[in-house]
């Protein structure tokens, strides 16, 4: 009840839209996420990618994402994948899959009510109800609503993002990370650990490691946020 109160305060305070508001009481409903979802077509497909870029879609599953050196396609067990526009997609539904993909590459992922781990990837996308786990990713452009998210992170350069409307974040700085982090939270608690330089800045606080090259932008609405380095 506390959770659903809070929430409605977060639209009127005008940090949720009303559409964001729904889903995410459906998550604290337990509602299924999953439901009218296009099956999964064949179950092992290669294709050679144009740029490294994949999506991922996974509704109610149990996935693993991992980026491997010298792989020059995709590789799929567990879900389908098809090509739309000339973007390999891969979809999994109440089950489990697993995604090879080349080192690097750019996943663009949606994922509701699942558990999702990535490894040695680009990770842009958005989460709803969903545990993620990260280890060694090279990029960070997310939306979490009602989920968690733990991650091991190598920024040297480029502009990333974190969006959390309600969850908590534990980000990782792997060594030779070089980036700034600007961070917000409303409701929750903030943690950072390491050999951060603390940076003065209007309207929010920002810690640097190295030269700041890479620059990261974490937000959390409601919940908790570490920075550890």
């Amino acid at each position: 009840m506390e959770d659903k109160r809070r929430i409605l305060e977060m639209v009127r305070e005008g940090v949720l839209t009303p559409e964001e508001a729904l889903e995410l009481l459906s998550v604290l409903e337990g509602r299924d996420l999953a439901g009218g979802e296009r099956p999964p077509v064949e179950a092992s497909q290669v294709f050679d990618p144009q740029g490294f870029r994949v999506q991922v879609q996974a509704f109610g599953a149990s996935l693993e994402v991992v980026g491997v050196a010298g792989l020059e396609g995709l590789e799929a067990e567990g879900g389908g994948v098809v090509l739309e526009g000339g973007l390999p997609v891969y979809r999994v539904s109440l089950g489990e899959g697993r995604l090879r993909v080349p080192e690097g590459a750019e996943v663009l992922l949606l994922a509701k009510g699942s558990h999702v781990e990535l490894a040695g990837v680009v990770l842009k996308g958005r989460a709803l109800g969903a545990n993620l786990e990260g280890d060694g990713l090279l990029g960070l452009d997310l939306a979490l609503s009602g989920g968690n998210l733990e991650a091991g992170l190598f920024l040297r350069d480029g502009e990333h993002r974190l969006e959390v409307r309600a969850g908590n974040a534990e980000l990782r700085f792997l060594p030779g990370s070089d980036l700034e982090v600007e961070a917000q939270v409303r409701l929750g608690g903030l943690e950072v650990a390491g050999p951060w330089r603390q940076v003065a800045a209007p309207g929010g606080r920002r810690w640097s490691l190295g030269e700041g090259k890479a620059k990261l932008r974490a937000r959390v609405a409601m919940g908790n946020l570490e920075l550890e380095a």
